[in-house]
């Protein structure tokens, strides 16, 4: 009796620091209950939430596991170990474990609403459309009605068909305004058709409301250069270093102004510091390599490229087997 006693009071610890945001804390109250009690699949699924608000995705998905594992017939622990799935780039989990959730909760919209995405991602667009119009036969509140059109819209996207991506993300602002970065992305696809000062304004509108979002920040410095407004990207590039000082995407784009501003030394020590941050980063060893050659620097120049190469070789090996 004293042990369960002892997990009910961690368990109750861990909601409270929970509902604090102190997510490590929690993890620890709920840990050493199920070091007490390891088969309760609900304190297995919190852990999963703990973990995932702490950004621990995959420790969240070992979680979930256990959960599923203790309560196979609970479609919310399925979801949840989907929903990460695609945080973690694994889409053809992602679609499996959406699948067990339609199996054990057919009218369960969000399960079609993820899948839309999974299946864009994996370039399976006819399967994304037919997510899409599966998810519309089911009741749907404004935020996943507007969630189905914005997700369409990336299969739309990839595809290049802007003009009905664009319809799509119009449908999907009208509907929950508040929606992801909905103006930012109907931003990217008016860009894309080459609108750009429409995409300005729709970025600096999705900055009015989110004025700290580092995607939307570096979004609209890119396009910014595409506009050949060097001054105002560099602000906004800046901007996400003030926010996050060691941004690897940041320093690339500010190396990248500066070459355009012909200051190739600054740009050479710039895309340094981009791949100590991010040493597999996809474009900073190239680029960096380019300038060494612009500079006359032979040596430095290939052995970027010998690197570039080997890492290319060992990636193609992994998608051949």
């Amino acid at each position: 009796m004293s042990d369960w006693v002892d997990a009910e009071r961690h368990i109750e610890r861990a909601h409270e620091l929970y509902e604090a945001g102190r997510w490590d804390e929690a993890e620890s109250e709920l840990r050493a209950a199920l070091t007490i009690n390891p088969h309760r699949a609900e304190w297995h699924f919190n852990l999963g939430l703990t973990l995932e608000a702490a950004g621990k995705f995959d420790g969240a998905m070992s979680a979930f596991r256990e959960a599923h594992a203790l309560d196979p017939d609970d479609p919310q622990a399925a979801q949840a170990l989907g929903v990460n799935c695609l945080r973690l780039d694994r889409l053809r989990e992602a679609v499996d474990w959406f699948e067990i959730v339609q199996r054990q909760e057919p009218s369960n919209v969000e399960c079609y609403l993820h899948r839309i995405e999974a299946f864009g991602r994996l370039g399976e667009h006819e399967q994304a459309e037919t997510m899409f119009f599966v998810a519309r036969q089911y009741e749907q509140s404004p935020t996943q009605e507007a969630t189905g059109y914005a997700n369409l819209a990336e299969s739309l996207m990839t595809r290049g068909l802007f003009d009905k991506a664009i319809w799509c993300l119009r449908e999907a602002s009208h509907l929950d305004p508040s929606l992801q970065r909905v103006h930012a992305r109907l931003a990217a696809a008016h860009a894309a058709t080459g609108r750009h000062d429409r995409a300005r304004q729709l970025y600096l509108r999705e900055l009015r409301e989110h004025p700290g979002c580092i995607d939307t920040l570096l979004d609209l410095g890119c396009l910014l250069l595409d506009m050949n407004r060097l001054a105002e990207a560099g602000e906004k590039f800046r901007r996400v270093l003030e926010i996050e000082s060691d941004h690897p995407e940041a320093h690339f784009h500010l190396a990248e102004l500066a070459a355009r501003q012909g200051r190739e030394r600054e740009a050479i020590a710039t895309l340094r510091v981009t791949l100590r941050l991010d040493p597999e980063h996809p474009e900073a060893r190239r680029r960096l390599a380019e300038l060494y050659l612009g500079e006359g620097e032979t040596a430095p120049a290939l052995e970027l490229l010998r690197v570039e190469y080997a890492r290319f070789r060992h990636e193609k090996a992994e998608f051949d087997d």
